[in-house]
């Protein structure tokens, strides 16, 4: 488990003092995989690499496994850090050595012997889908390899935390899916808790458990990727999710719709989703819906469905079928026509 406490983190720059982390409290559970998703400068970076000290907090705690890192030696401090992986945006391999030099530099800084690293990196390659890459240097590499070499390298000293830097922000869409992939199956295999910082929601929804928000060094909202991606409350998360799941209605089509009836979207959560609700409100009212576009997500198993369609009818008809909705999903918004 990884505790921040009071964590607070300040930048001494030209200009003065500068914030980077506003006294963060933070609880991430063992196992899990745990997004932290903002802007550029909100603090994400910051909080990352305050849990395994590469920056040092200004005040605070920061508790792994029961152990407080600030308050360790330099050397303990050294041990400590072999059980926390770290893997980068941009891989920051050694471009002068192999893939499998690579991987065993990790191994060589901890002292392990030569015969337990022989073994360890050709673990760490099949395990990483580069066993036939193991002679190859960083610039014969694809950037999806180059990650998959950098996830091989954290994974080196076996640490039980590993924390993702932006890892897939430089990747292409395919490329990404297929190391999100790897990254979940790591999670269930060897049971390692993932911290992932991003500005991707994308990423978030496909592969973490909980996710924190944060703003201006902040955290402004946080919970399990489902109920925040089913219920956002802060203006910023609703930007994050729309920006996610949106999908607009283009003008053409708005010329074509009634102008005496209303365009809603309708968002269904969990079994609601997967339930003819919108058939069932047709049949108990007298109005008429259009489905104009619809489509249901899933977020780790659970489904999130969203529906925008026209409605047309007398105003009573309408707003008690709206109702009806309201009654048996996560909500219902009237969409504003485009002018």
């Amino acid at each position: 488990m990884i505790q921040l406490i009071d964590l607070h983190k300040e930048y001494k720059t030209k200009k003065g003092m500068v914030l980077g982390v506003d006294r963060v409290n933070l609880t991430i559970r063992k196992g899990d995989i745990f997004g932290i998703v903002g802007y550029s400068g909100a603090g994400k970076s910051s909080v990352l690499r305050c849990i395994n000290l590469l920056e040092k907090p200004t005040s605070g705690k920061v508790v792994v496994d029961g152990v407080d890192l600030t308050s360790l030696s330099k050397e303990e401090l050294r041990v400590a850090r072999q059980k926390i992986g770290m893997i980068f945006q941009h891989f920051h391999l050694i471009t002068s050595k192999t893939v499998f030099e690579n991987v065993a530099f990790a191994l060589k800084a901890a002292g392990k012997p030569p015969s337990l690293i022989d073994k360890r990196v050709t673990e760490l390659l099949q395990l990483v889908g580069l066993a036939d890459k193991a002679e190859h240097y960083p610039a014969q590499l694809s950037g999806g390899q180059k990650q998959r070499v950098g996830i091989a390298r954290a994974l080196a000293n076996d640490p039980q935390v590993l924390l993702c830097d932006e890892p897939t922000s430089a990747l292409d869409p395919t490329t990404t899916q297929s190391i999100l992939s790897l990254l979940r199956d790591i999670n269930k295999t060897l049971g390692l808790t993932i911290v992932l910082i991003t500005h991707e929601m994308e990423v978030v929804k496909d592969l973490c458990h909980h996710v924190a928000i944060m703003q201006d060094g902040k955290i402004i909202e946080e919970g399990s990727v489902y109920e925040i991606f089913a219920n956002p409350v802060q203006p910023l998360t609703r930007e994050f999710i729309a920006n996610t799941l949106e999908f607009k209605l283009p003008r053409k089509l708005w010329d074509k719709l009634d102008p005496a009836g209303k365009v809603v979207k309708v968002l269904f959560r969990d079994e609601a989703a997967e339930q003819a609700i919108i058939y069932d409100m047709l049949k108990a009212s007298g109005i008429k819906a259009n489905i104009l576009h619809g489509k249901i997500e899933y977020i780790g198993d659970k489904p999130l469905g969203t529906f925008i369609m026209e409605v047309t009818g007398e105003p009573l008809e309408i707003d008690n079928a709206l109702q009806y909705l309201v009654d048996r999903s996560c909500g219902v918004e009237v969409v504003d026509r485009v002018e």
